[in-house]
């Protein structure tokens, strides 16, 4: 397995070179869940406000998962960098000891152990959970069936896909980005075959339509989980023995950053949810309008996604060699970035968003709501992009709480109360309109708080 040494080079060449395969499993994923939208579409307007009410659930889900992830990313990315710089400090004094080889492989297993077992607890909980939460948050009862065809087999396969979705974390954490993006992307495709076969009925198959939908995901991702954990057995990534051996120490490693981490993550999902019993007062049609818009921002902003991805293994591995300069032109990179990208984003967007829109769902009282949102929603997405880069940064510097006090502040304290003001005051509109203004207050913090936050660890560091 290729790993590149991510405190060497030109910035911009390593960043690229971890972002690249990325970008390109990042992007082919969430295009695959738009098509996957636009499959759905074409059963009715029904199946897809109710596969819009399972987003918090799964955001909730992927957020806990994405947790240990980053806490992973983290350890994993400051032990590697320490290593290097260890390295090339007992190359110059023959009498040091680099540090033990097989920490950066204990930390990846038990990772995994850790991911898989929460998350087998916590699948089986939301299972038995669906009919009230989803009633709570607005959901007419003849949705409910359609709610349950699609959790009962999704549910499941989330077990496969967040112990997959750890193994990419392992890899890039040790600087390797592209096998992960090429099994990215090459399982976005097989799931985009699969999808219609198993939606429509094609071939021979039933037509389950959003069990279809469900099976093709979970039959993907195990073999991902499969294909990933091969890889990272054959670079020796993992432990091949002793598997339990060290477990608490790592596992309070990781979730030092980790439980922070899906605190910031689980905010989105749970002001998600009560923003989508907001808009249920509006009816089936402006629901299912809000989940084709969420698709569709999904792709508009899945290179800043990837990048955010990226941003920590680079910081993590920098931090902990000590190559201060190198984390701060790397976080101004990523800031550049996410600011040129959301302007280019944003404008056609703003003019083409309902033309969009109309290619998932036809309906015109869907495609008026989605348009309403993709032309003031995506003014903010260079500041939210700023956002993430900062949380991103944090996390891997091993200060989480930052990360996770931004995501408060933007979802709790601001975001929930302007929504709910502006909605009394402006309709759907409002809530649209407190969405980009926390994402650009937001990230006009974040970008001064990681700033004074690295020079005052920088200075901390020079003593």
């Amino acid at each position: 397995m290729s790993k590149h040494d991510l405190t060497q080079g030109r910035v911009s060449v390593s960043l690229a070179r971890l972002t690249a395969p990325m970008m390109a499993g990042v992007s082919s994923s969430i295009l695959v869940q738009v098509l996957e939208m636009g499959f759905i579409g074409q059963l009715s307007t029904a199946h897809v406000a109710a596969i819009t009410f399972t987003f918090p659930l799964v955001m909730v889900l992927t957020s806990i998962a994405l947790g240990i992830s980053i806490g992973t990313s983290s350890v994993i990315a400051r032990s590697v960098g320490t290593r290097q710089m260890n390295t090339a400090t007992s190359a110059a004094d023959a009498t040091t000891s680099p540090p033990q080889t097989d920490e950066v492989a204990m930390l990846g297993t038990h990772s995994l152990i850790l991911v898989f077992g929460l998350m087998l607890v916590i699948s089986f909980l939301c299972w038995l959970s669906i009919d009230p939460l989803f009633v709570a948050m607005g959901a007419e009862p003849e949705l409910l069936p359609l709610i349950h065809s699609y959790l009962d087999i999704y549910l499941p396969g989330t077990v496969l896909f967040t112990t997959s979705m750890i193994c990419g974390s392992i890899m890039r954490a040790n600087g390797s980005a592209n096998i992960p993006g090429a099994i990215m992307t090459i399982s976005a495709a097989i799931n985009l075959i699969l999808d219609p076969i198993f939606i429509f009925g094609w071939f021979g198959f039933p037509a389950m339509e959003l069990a279809g939908a469900a099976t093709a995901m979970t039959l993907t991702r195990f073999g991902t989980l499969i294909v990933s954990l091969w890889f990272i057995s054959k670079g020796n990534l993992v432990l091949t023995e002793s598997y339990f051996r060290g477990w608490y120490r790592s596992a309070k490693r990781i979730l030092h950053v980790g439980i922070p981490a899906m605190a910031t993550n689980l905010i989105g999902p749970v002001t998600a949810a009560y923003i989508t019993f907001l808009i249920a007062d509006y009816g089936e049609a402006a629901v299912a309008g809000f989940g084709v818009a969420n698709r569709i921002e999904a792709v508009a902003a899945m290179l800043m996604f990837a990048l955010s991805g990226s941003i920590g293994p680079f910081v993590g591995q920098n931090w902990g060699a000590h190559q201060v300069g190198r984390v701060r032109d790397g976080v101004r990179a990523s800031y550049l970035f996410s600011l040129g990208w959301g302007l280019f984003v944003a404008i056609p967007l703003f003019f083409f968003g309902g033309h969009v829109a109309s290619w998932i769902d036809a309906s015109p009282a869907v495609i008026d709501v989605a348009a309403i949102y993709l032309a003031i929603v995506p003014l903010s997405y260079g500041l939210w992009g700023v956002l993430m880069m900062s949380s991103a940064s944090f996390n891997a510097l091993g200060k989480p709480l930052p990360s996770t006090a931004l995501s408060f502040g933007r979802m709790i304290i601001v975001y929930v109360p302007l929504a709910t003001l502006l909605n009394d005051a402006l309709g759907y509109v409002g809530i649209f309109i407190a969405t980009a203004l926390s994402n650009a207050l937001f990230g006009l913090i974040s970008w001064r708080w990681f700033a004074k936050r690295l020079e005052l660890m920088a200075n901390q560091l020079a003593r």
